[in-house]
């Protein structure tokens, strides 16, 4: 695993905070009974859930970056292991499909 950087568990203590304070903010039924419509044709109630919403997927995103473990070893640890052994071919001992030494 590599080093975190200083004031990282603030970053991580702060994301899951504003995750908490978002899963409120879409409980919250304040404006449900608001007859107001946004740009002229978009009812408040439905328009403060897309803003939620976006607000949810800007977080998230700022999460994998601040809250992701960054505990991969390097390139290889994204591949499979079938996708490893299809890159690096069968060893020299292998007998091929037509049962030739290779």
């Amino acid at each position: 695993m590599s080093e975190n950087p200083p004031g990282s568990r603030l970053s991580r203590s702060a994301f899951w905070l504003v995750v908490l304070l978002l899963v409120g903010a879409q409980q919250w039924s304040g404006s449900w009974s608001s007859e107001t419509l946004v740009l002229g044709f978009l009812p408040a109630p439905l328009f403060y859930h897309v803003m939620v919403s976006l607000a949810a997927v800007a977080v998230w995103w700022v999460g994998t970056i601040v809250a992701w473990p960054d505990d991969t070893k390097g390139p290889e640890a994204l591949l499979s292991d079938a996708e490893v052994v299809r890159t690096t071919g069968p060893s020299e001992d292998e007998v091929s499909a037509t049962g030739e030494p290779s």
